[in-house]
């Protein structure tokens, strides 16, 4: 018969069985050995290839740093600002209307609306929207640490836990927003000048910048360079030392006061309104409304919070105090105030509109220990947030019918 065909490793143990058998064995490797080596040879790639691997990628990196910011939340400014600036075109109808007698309508208050101006404000808040949140992320790093409670919208973006992104990347991406706050802010107080405040633009290059700046500033609204700078103060305070609003029990406060107050504030004053009873009443029920989701979202945290010596409501009082707390708001709230609320139908309409969304709501709140169930703490605080946003919407469509007379006649 034809000889029998030696693959590679058989030709490899023959070879050696006859070496040893010349050599007696001296000196020349096991066929174990052999096979080791081979081996270790074959793995030592994979174990670079694994190596390059564990390296997250650029785009990773990226997507981390977009969440660290939680831009989920920048829909709550521009509603907010937009609530400010129907404000603001109604209150510019009706002195127009008392002046020539003119016609009122929705239509002509918002051909009154600089919308240009609209959009560098709004630039101007999500910037220092999000620098609150990237410097929050810094500050109550121990207390994100230690949350292990937290759902999909509370404890933070928790990014900073992965590793992806250090804190003082997000000191720096804050730094970085600060200034566009600042760069936004100053167009729109340029464009407020040279539009509403009978500045002349070729000011600037008759007589020089300075002189153009102080004339910018001096038609500037003092009230809108107040709340501008109030607004940056709370933003970096509310974080870090040595005020940390939010770690003292004024957090709740704190956002509530620039979101649901300064916000529309300014979007008033910007397009040529001004903060008036109106407004301030207009705005009040809003202001309770993110109160009580404030505290609300910070029912699961309170645990981290506590161990991480951070100071809120929920850690003062307690989770089922919390709860009996937005309960006794609510009430109070929808019995009390709404109902009597000193301004057009249509807004306390709209107020009441979710009255229905706030009831569901509040039937889960008050389950037993619901913030130890995993579901809950992910479900009742983004309803919560949806149910602020969903006022605020609802609360546009209610100042835009009240502006116009046919559609508040309506109701």
């Amino acid at each position: 018969p034809p000889p029998k065909l030696l693959n590679s490793k058989e030709e490899r143990k023959m070879s050696t069985m006859v070496t040893r058998r010349k050599l007696g064995n001296r000196g020349v490797p096991h066929d174990s050995d052999i096979t080791d080596n081979v081996t270790s040879r074959d793995a030592a790639p994979s174990s670079s290839a694994s190596n390059r691997t564990d390296q997250p990628s650029t785009s990773t990196v990226v997507l981390a740093m977009i969440k660290l910011g939680r831009p989920k939340f920048l829909m709550y400014s521009l509603a907010c600002q937009l609530v400010g600036t129907l404000v603001a075109a109604q209150q510019l109808q009706r002195e127009q209307q008392s002046q020539d007698s003119a016609s009122a309508s929705l239509a002509s208050a918002l051909e009154q609306v600089d919308w240009t101006m609209f959009w560098q404000l709004q630039a101007t808040i999500w910037f220092t929207h999000l620098m609150t949140h990237y410097i929050n992320e810094y500050g109550d790093y121990d207390a994100d640490a230690l949350n292990t409670n937290a759902g999909s919208w509370t404890g933070g973006s928790k990014v900073l836990r992965t590793g992806l992104v250090s804190r003082q990347t997000a000191v720096r991406i804050g730094t970085v927003l600060f200034v566009g706050a600042v760069l936004c802010g100053a167009t729109c107080v340029v464009r407020f000048a040279t539009t509403l405040g009978g500045v002349d633009a070729s000011l600037l290059q008759s007589d020089g910048p300075i002189a153009f700046g102080w004339a910018v500033l001096g038609a500037t609204p003092w009230s809108f360079v107040l709340l501008g700078l109030s607004t940056f103060v709370v933003a970096i305070a509310y974080s870090v030392p040595p005020l940390r609003l939010s770690a003292n029990a004024l957090g709740e406060v704190c956002v509530s006061y620039v979101l649901t107050f300064v916000t529309p504030a300014v979007g008033c004053i910007i397009q040529g309104g001004t903060v008036d009873t109106h407004l301030c009443t207009v705005l009040l029920p809003l202001f309770v409304i993110n109160l009580a989701r404030m505290i609300v979202m910070n029912i699961p945290d309170r645990d981290g919070d506590k161990s991480a010596g951070k100071i809120t409501s929920v850690v003062l009082i307690g989770e089922a105090k919390a709860v009996a707390l937005t309960n006794v708001i609510y009430v109070l709230l929808y019995v009390a105030v709404v109902p009597w609320l000193p301004a057009g139908r249509p807004v306390r309409l709209a107020y009441l509109v979710a009255l229905p969304l706030r009831w569901w709501q509040s039937l889960y709140l008050n389950h037993d220990n619901w913030w130890r169930d995993r579901a809950l703490t992910d479900s009742l605080p983004f309803v919560e947030s949806m149910y602020v946003l969903t006022s605020v919407v609802l609360l546009c469509f209610g100042v835009a019918c009240d502006t116009s007379p046919t559609c508040a006649a309506s109701f």
